[in-house]
């Protein structure tokens, strides 16, 4: 079994920040004890009980936590018949189409943004207090977890009050995950008040949020 400190000076390979050090250093834990968490799209999973295993996890760990990430246009041709439609039954200009389409793709490329864009806010206030972002898919079904006396703590986010899949519900059912979502949507209405650490939950809001957004993107 490594020790922490092993751990830890591979960790410094990749960020010289301790407070990242010391986030990854929880999640390793947490996977050598939860094994049936580790997430890894490949079926061979590495040793985390190894140098080598603990390298691989690093670089997937930091890999994904510090690369920058921006709205990705769709590469997939619109369907023209879709123009058809806007013309003919919602009685859009014909000159106005081609910039409907191009608008559709950029909020469509922008809305799938948004949930990468919650966790790493989320990430931004909730690293400073014991939290550690599951970023890269590394934990399944889980995207925070908080390590504490008598466990770990885990919650899992969503953007909106229906994006949460059957497979997320399945895993959850019987296991402690906590659960939270952004927006109702059908109101609209932001949920920041129902999060759930209630000592943070103050230092989080939809103004905090469209800040980070603003100065990131």
């Amino acid at each position: 079994m490594l020790t922490n400190q092993q751990v830890q000076a591979v960790a410094e390979n990749y960020s010289k920040d301790t407070k990242e050090i010391d986030g990854f250093v929880t999640l390793w834990m947490f996977l050598t004890k939860h094994t049936d968490f580790f997430g890894w799209r490949s079926k061979i999973k590495p040793n985390l009980n190894a140098i080598s295993g603990v390298t691989e996890l690093a670089e997937k760990y930091f890999t994904s936590k510090f690369t920058k990430v921006s709205p990705s246009i769709p590469q997939t041709v619109p369907d023209e018949m879709v123009s058809v439609i806007l013309k003919n039954f919602y009685k859009h200009p014909s000159d106005r189409l081609k910039t409907i389409q191009t608008e559709h793709q950029h909020s469509m490329a922008a809305e799938n943004m948004v949930g990468d864009f919650l966790e790493r806010y989320i990430d931004s206030v909730l690293s400073k207090h014991g939290w550690v972002w599951c970023c890269g898919a590394l934990v399944k079904h889980v995207d925070f977890i908080k390590k504490e006396h008598n466990g770990y703590r885990l919650l899992q986010i969503k953007n909106r009050d229906n994006s949460e899949n059957s497979s997320s519900k399945a895993i959850r059912d019987g296991t402690i995950i906590e659960h939270w979502f952004r927006t109702f949507s059908r109101t609209g209405r932001t949920n920041w008040d129902a999060f759930p650490d209630t000592e943070l939950k103050s230092k989080l809001s939809e103004d905090g949020f469209a800040n980070f957004v603003e100065k990131y993107v």
